[in-house]
């Protein structure tokens, strides 16, 4: 058995979430992980221009990957569609309005290295009313 190329594969879809999607992005980015995470974003078919921020991420980080659907799916068919291509030893969606803290995915993926009878880890949460 190989090691997976990336530790971690974040999963994002999005759907009319442009003004969501700059902040998702600089998020994942900022993780003390980041060179050990594989991005996917699915756009399922959205009226507006995720793409383009998608794209300017895209320049500077290889590991940030996008997949346009042709007609709108559900969400959890457009992870499906990501899980199939994802690559990394775990697997996370990252929703465009969620937000982590910047050691968020590496302390998951240690425990989970440290837990490998464990199928599951998730952390605290805050709910707040402010965008971004």
């Amino acid at each position: 058995m190989t090691a997976a190329p990336h530790k971690v594969t974040a999963i994002v879809s999005t759907y009319s979430a442009e003004r969501f999607m700059r902040g998702c992005l600089e998020d994942l980015v900022a993780q003390t992980i980041f060179p050990q995470i594989e991005v996917i974003v699915v756009d399922a078919a959205s009226p507006q221009n995720e793409r383009s921020i998608v794209e300017e991420f895209q320049q500077r980080h290889p590991n940030i990957h996008y997949l346009r659907t042709d007609q709108r799916e559900p969400l959890y068919a457009a992870w499906n569609r990501a899980i199939r291509l994802a690559r990394g030893k775990y697997l996370t969606n990252a929703n465009t309005d969620d937000r982590h803290a910047p050691h968020a995915l590496e302390t998951l993926a240690r425990t989970l290295d440290f837990h490998p009878e464990a199928g599951v880890a998730y952390a605290s949460m805050a709910i707040t009313d402010q965008e971004n």
